[in-house]
């Protein structure tokens, strides 16, 4: 999904925009515009998950610095669901979500960490208030920088390769992997989840799967016939059927207005980094 929603010239009324594209054809099939005070909200919205057809999107106010707010958007059908007040300081590092937005049970995920606590914010779409936990005691763990969600559970990575996950039911914060990852950036790096993988792709593309066994991160060269969407939410699907054709490739996109595009090819067996292959999946 591409989106923008700007003032329109010397109105002050606002533009919005959003494009859908399909990944076969590399076309964008869904283009929606309109115009009006309806879409004021949007103004400085930045997307941080995306599930189920559903987008997370954060708000960051201009007048008042400390102040942000959220809501959950469905470009599909125009859909939007306000989220609770945040309180005071707000400033989360990660947000993702679960499940479909119109299940009783889809819950929001929040989390920063601060002086060696890390903070989380829960909430349930249709709640007046979010639940807050706090756990202690965790200085040496770096920055986090994405977080995902499977059966029952929220992952968060940080910068140095820290993973930590949080149990939705137990209400428990555990740190799986504790050590710090030699030579290897993690600042932009994404977190893939499915039913019993958790995988991580740098933005230098070093692929990497989590071994339960060791609880150790073990670099992977080869992406198994599947296909990767990466974004503000990413996850892995396998390329069979009419999508075999995309079977060991990778869609990026940035997550600011208009991002380009990007796919690229699969790994050589002698190397740990994907071939860059393309770039500029289609056209604006």
């Amino acid at each position: 999904m591409k989106f923008c929603w700007p003032y329109a010239s010397l109105s002050f009324s606002i533009q919005g925009e959003c494009r859908l594209l399909d990944s076969l054809s590399r076309e964008f099939v869904v283009e929606e515009r309109s115009r009006g005070i309806e879409c004021r909200f949007f103004l400085q919205a930045k997307p941080c998950a995306s599930l189920y057809g559903w987008v997370l999107f954060k708000v960051c106010h201009v007048i008042e610095r400390n102040k942000l707010s959220l809501f959950l958007y469905c470009p599909f059908t125009t859909e939007v669901i306000k989220l609770p007040h945040l309180g005071e300081h707000p400033l989360f590092q990660v947000a993702t979500f679960a499940l479909n937005a119109t299940s009783p049970k889809c819950t929001i995920f929040l989390l920063w960490k601060k002086y060696g606590t890390i903070y989380i914010k829960l909430c349930t779409a249709g709640d007046c208030t979010w639940e807050t936990f706090a756990f202690h005691g965790f200085d040496r763990l770096d920055r986090p920088v994405d977080a995902a969600y499977t059966n029952g559970v929220f992952y968060c990575v940080f910068e140095g390769g820290q993973l930590g996950a949080f149990n939705v039911e137990l209400k428990e914060w555990t740190i799986l992997v504790d050590h710090q990852l030699p030579t290897i950036s993690l600042l932009d790096a994404k977190l893939i989840v499915s039913d019993a993988d958790v995988r991580l792709l740098t933005h230098r593309l070093s692929f990497l799967k989590l071994d339960f066994s060791k609880m150790v991160w073990v670099y992977e060269n080869d992406l198994n016939n599947h296909v990767l969407f990466i974004g503000c939410t990413s996850f892995s699907a396998p390329a069979v059927g009419e999508t075999s054709q995309l079977a060991n490739t990778i869609f990026a996109s940035d997550t600011w207005l208009h991002p380009e595009v990007r796919f690229y090819g699969s790994t050589s067996p002698s190397r740990s980094r994907l071939y860059r292959k393309c770039v500029k999946a289609a056209k604006y």
